[in-house]
């Protein structure tokens, strides 16, 4: 099977339900999207590298702190190596939206700093995938092929028509 090169996730409304109006602070406030689990683990024998931009703007408002982040993360991350999966880095914004800052999707800065850690990434054979137009935006700014998602259209599925297209 061709290994495609990196896929670039957002995390709430893609690999975790979104919790309208709040945040997910604590993992037991996280709930994997339905079918998302199985689907990062096909997608990791297809990607080269899998890695996770995600806007985080509950740390700025301290609802919840990095270490809190890290935490949810870690237990995530755990979960998905259980069932086969990998992610490779985890990026994330911690600024409010009003901070205007480089790395608050939809500009680009978490892709950028990727592209950095990852020299060697061939956007043309990258995705991102976001619910949000904000991350379809960020990706387009860096020439990613871009999937929107929702509730009906989730990851999974998208690994699903993927997968029969590549085979």
């Amino acid at each position: 099977m061709h290994k495609l090169d990196t896929l670039f996730l957002d995390r709430d409304g893609v690999i975790n339900v979104k919790l309208e109006g709040d945040y997910v602070t604590t993992f037991s406030d996280f709930e994997f999207m339905p079918g998302a689990l199985l689907a990062i683990h096909k997608l990791s024998s297809i990607f080269k590298r899998i890695l996770i931009v995600t806007n985080q703007q509950g740390i700025a408002k301290r609802i919840m702190t990095e270490k809190d982040l890290h935490i949810l993360h870690k237990h995530m991350l755990d979960a998905i190596k259980k069932v086969g999966g990998k992610i490779d880095n985890i990026y994330y914004c911690p600024h409010l939206a009003s901070e205007n800052c480089d790395c608050r999707k939809p500009k680009a800065g978490m892709i950028i700093k990727a592209l950095q850690d990852f020299p060697d990434i061939d956007i043309e054979f990258s995705y991102l995938i976001g619910d949000s137009d904000s991350d379809i935006e960020a990706g387009k700014q860096e020439h990613l092929q871009t999937v929107k998602v929702n509730n009906k259209y989730t990851l999974s599925k998208w690994c699903e028509d993927l997968l029969t297209v590549i085979q």
